[in-house]
């Protein structure tokens, strides 16, 4: 009985010990367990820091990129820029000549303008003498705009340029009217252009062409008279335009 209980003690004792190692092996193991998951959480905690590093640095690399496609674009845009300014600056430069001769024409422009009045002028007295009246008021009038000064140059020059306009269609045109010959007789004025300026008296009896070289009527013979008075007719648009044996003046030999 006692070799059993020795034994028996002997077995309680190496379960003693075995249990605690078992329970040291546990507390180990545990702890070792620990450690990983602490390191685990640690790598995983790293992991996303490492990731929000690597999603920052590829925005950051994105941006930089947009940032250098951006500045690109600038640069260009810079570019065109500056040569639209340096363009500028020559237009600038150009207008500020073309005003500075602006001026110089200016100075230039009422001596011509009264010149061109003058040579108006002469030329209205050296032709017929159709419309004389109406023709006179024009330069007349040219006259006094020069002297407005509520009129400036370039409507004085369009006025200038109309009168000439207006003798340059006299001789495109046919014309009658009424007026009064060099005895103050009320008469029947008509005229080809500036080809026959002729007049007529109201009894239709006596017909007048101008003579242009010698600056005087001269009477027709009466043959002319039904002539005459058919032309009157067309110029009023009486009649159509039809074919009349009338005297003009011989062009002037050069």
């Amino acid at each position: 009985m006692k070799r059993i209980a020795v034994s028996t003690a002997a077995v309680a004792s190496v379960l003693l010990a075995a249990s605690v190692a078992n329970a040291q092996q546990d507390a180990r193991l545990k702890s070792i367990v620990d450690e990983v998951n602490q390191a685990n959480q640690i790598a995983q905690a790293s992991q996303q820091k490492i990731d929000g590093i690597a999603d920052a640095t590829a925005k950051l690399a994105g941006d930089y990129r947009s940032v250098l496609k951006t500045n690109a674009g600038l640069r260009a845009y810079n570019a065109q820029q500056k040569r639209v300014i340096d363009n500028q600056i020559k237009e600038i430069e150009r207008i500020k000549n073309s005003i500075g001769q602006i001026d110089e024409i200016k100075r230039q422009i009422t001596p011509l303008m009264l010149e061109m009045i003058e040579n108006l002028d002469e030329f209205v007295k050296a032709d017929a003498p159709f419309q004389a009246e109406e023709r006179a008021e024009r330069i007349t009038a040219l006259r006094d705009l020069m002297d407005d000064p509520n009129v400036n140059d370039p409507e004085r020059f369009r006025l200038v340029l109309e009168a000439y306009k207006a003798e340059v269609q006299y001789g495109r045109t046919v014309n009658a009217y009424e007026g009064l010959d060099d005895t103050g007789r009320s008469v029947n004025f008509v005229r080809i252009g500036r080809v026959g300026f002729y007049y007529q008296t109201k009894d239709g009896n006596e017909t007048y062409a101008w003579d242009s070289k010698g600056g005087k009527w001269d009477r027709l013979d009466g043959e002319y008279n039904n002539a005459v008075k058919q032309l009157q007719k067309m110029a009023r648009r009486q009649v159509p335009l039809d074919v009349l044996v009338l005297p003009v003046a011989a062009p002037e030999g050069k």
